[in-house]
């Protein structure tokens, strides 16, 4: 043997005594970073190893891998019945060609059962006579820090039994509650909940979707429904969480959203529009959500949702952001007063970013009052549009706006749409003795 290999050989040697040095739960726990299919692979390198990944802490299943559903029942099967160490991650992709209720709840339970912290469950099977429903002892798992769950039905449970004391995280997508029983007991009983995400889609019964939570920093409702969609429309949303850091919500088919509480310097991103057809309060229940907003600290905002302010609400009831320092807007031609107005009520704006679908026309790009931001405290302003600048009129008069009237105004950007017309914004005298740059970026 040459000398490199001998080197090598004792190197390799050394490694394979340090490994098998380790004990079991020690390998496990390392195994548990590798998928279960990896782990499973494991199994050939020897005697000790056959059976080491069933005592893994964490298994990820996907049916479809599987030659068949029997295939895939005798594999979970065996994992479950190997031993009685806890799953503390289970991940699962579930598309059989047949659907037993009985054996599903069963392995779940045990998988819930088993001290799981972190469960995954992703159902593709498409037959809604086939509605793959959760076992109860989901509701009082004591154990459970992550759910995330996707076209699966909850069935109601006894109030008394909701008991989620370690869940952080949970993302709902698609998921349906019987006797539309949805989250208003179910909330306030995960008393150190932070993220919650809800994505409802067609065929959703969910009637009043009440987010009450002292815990609850992010949250996120996205509505998959077709706007075309025969039912009555998304539920009633009413928020209640004194401690929410960010909020999104996009949503064009609930009737109504309502704030109670939420953080006083939250971030929210709102794309929404309200599925109401000749309400006379429209208008006042749009101004009461934009007041429960007035707060925060930064906001994104779509051009559905500020052409809904723009054709229902007066505009003079618009309430103060005094705390906002961030706006980010989508415009549509027609919004451009309300653009202003809307700049009037964030008298502390530091920051704006402002992306056009298009241009109003030249004539109506005028300052029919100066807002306070651009007195005192506008720093930063970005434009982006989709559509090539080609240096008329409407495209130079909107960063000359800014250039000329913001006088603390220290960078202007604009995307590449206004490449052809850079050179002749830099040549535009400026307001602001600290002004340091106009310049193109990729926003």
């Amino acid at each position: 043997m040459l000398v490199g290999d001998m080197s090598i050989h004792r190197r390799t040697s050394t490694s394979e005594d340090r490994i098998s040095s380790l004990p079991n739960t020690l390998l496990c726990q390392i195994l548990s970073y590798l998928s279960t299919e990896d782990s499973v692979r494991t199994s050939a390198l020897s005697k000790r190893w056959t059976h080491l990944w069933l005592h893994v802490p964490a298994l990820e299943l996907d049916s479809s891998k599987f030659p068949d559903d029997f295939e895939f029942g005798d594999f979970f099967d065996n994992f479950l019945e190997s031993g009685e160490e806890d799953i503390k991650r289970f991940d699962l992709v579930y598309n059989v060609d047949e659907h037993i209720h009985e054996d599903f709840v069963a392995r779940i339970d045990d998988v819930v059962n088993r001290g799981v912290c972190h469960l995954t469950i992703l159902n593709e099977l498409d037959v809604e006579e086939e509605l793959v429903r959760m076992p109860l002892s989901l509701y009082s798992c004591r154990t459970l820090v992550s759910l995330n769950l996707y076209c699966v039905v909850f069935d109601a449970p006894r109030t008394a039994v909701v008991s989620l004391p370690r869940l952080k995280t949970m993302h709902l997508e698609a998921v349906k509650f019987d006797g539309m029983w949805l989250l208003g007991g179910f909330i306030p009983r995960c008393s150190v909940l932070e993220e919650l995400t809800i994505v409802t889609d067609d065929g959703d019964e969910l009637g009043v979707v009440i987010v009450s939570s002292k815990s609850l920093k992010s949250f996120k409702l996205k509505s998959m429904r077709s706007e075309e969609t025969e039912d009555e429309g998304d539920p009633t949303v009413v928020i209640d969480a004194p401690r929410l850091e960010f909020m999104s919500i996009t949503d064009y088919q609930s009737k109504r959203l309502v704030i109670d509480n939420i953080g006083p310097f939250a971030k929210v991103d709102i794309d929404f529009i309200f599925k109401v057809e000749d309400d006379d309060s429209f208008g006042a229940m749009i101004i009461n959500f934009l007041t429960k907003l007035s707060t925060v600290r930064e906001m994104i905002i779509s051009s559905r949702t500020l052409e809904m302010i723009h054709d229902n609400c007066e505009w003079e009831l618009l309430p103060q952001f005094a705390n906002m320092s961030h706006l980010h807007a989508s415009f549509l031609e027609t919004s451009w007063k309300l653009l202003l107005t809307f700049l009037g009520c964030c008298p502390n704006l530091q920051s704006l970013d402002l992306e056009f679908d298009s241009f109003p026309e030249p004539e109506e790009i005028e300052l029919s009052f100066v807002p306070q931001c651009f007195q005192s405290s506008l720093q930063f302003v970005g434009l982006r549009t989709p559509i090539r600048v080609e240096g008329t009129l409407s495209e130079m008069k909107l960063p000359m706006l800014f250039l000329r009237n913001c006088k603390v105004l220290k960078k202007l950007m604009l995307n590449e749409s206004f490449r052809n017309v850079i050179q002749k914004v830099r040549g535009i005298r400026k307001m602001s003795p600290q002004f340091q740059t106009v310049a193109l970026s990729n926003i």
